[in-house]
C-alpha cells in the first residue's frame, strides 16, 4: 500500500543548489525562518505557505510530495468506508469543481528583472573576489615577515 506524504527533500535541494539560507529565503518569500526550515525538514505546512514558495520559485508543487510505500492495515475499502455513511449511496469517484479553488497570483516573469538580479550577484562576486585578494595579499605578507624574523 502506498501514500502520498510531504517531503522538503526538494525544496531543500533548490535552496543548497542556488546558496540560498534560510533567512535569505525567508526575507525573499515573507516567511518566517522557522516556517522555512519546517518547510525543507517536511514538516506540517499551511497551503498558502507551500503555494507562496512554488509561486516565487518558479516551482512544481507536485514536487514536495513522495509516495511512501509500506504495509498497512487499511485497505482502499476500509477507508472508503470511513467518508460514506449507510444513508447516502457510494461514489465510485469524488470530484470537485476546479473553480472552487483561489488560484495564487503568479508574479509575471521579467528577463529584465532576471537580468538585473544576475548583473547584480555578478557584481557581488566580484566584490568578493576582490576582498579574498586582499586577505590572501595580506597572510602572504605576514607569512613573508614571519619568515624574515627566523
Amino acid at each position: 500500500m502506498s501514500k502520498i506524504i510531504y517531503s522538503g527533500a526538494k525544496f531543500r535541494e533548490f535552496l543548497s543548489r542556488r546558496g540560498i539560507t534560510y533567512q535569505e529565503a525567508s526575507a525573499y518569500l515573507g516567511i518566517d525562518k522557522n516556517t522555512i526550515g519546517k518547510a525543507v525538514r517536511g514538516g506540517n505546512l499551511n497551503m498558502s505557505v507551500l503555494l507562496t514558495i512554488c509561486n516565487k520559485y518558479h516551482l512544481n508543487i507536485s514536487d514536495f510530495f513522495v509516495s511512501e510505500y509500506g504495509e498497512s492495515e487499511e485497505t482502499y475499502e476500509n477507508r472508503f468506508k470511513l467518508y460514506s455513511d449507510e444513508s447516502s449511496p457510494a461514489l465510485s469517484a469524488v470530484s470537485e469543481e476546479f473553480e472552487k479553488y483561489k488560484i495564487s497570483k503568479k508574479t509575471p516573469f521579467s528577463f529584465e528583472d532576471l537580468i538585473i538580479s544576475k548583473d547584480h550577484e555578478i557584481a557581488l562576486l566580484r566584490e568578493m573576489n576582490e576582498l579574498y585578494k586582499e586577505r590572501l595579499e595580506m597572510m602572504q605578507e605576514k607569512m613573508l615577515a614571519e619568515s624574515n624574523k627566523k
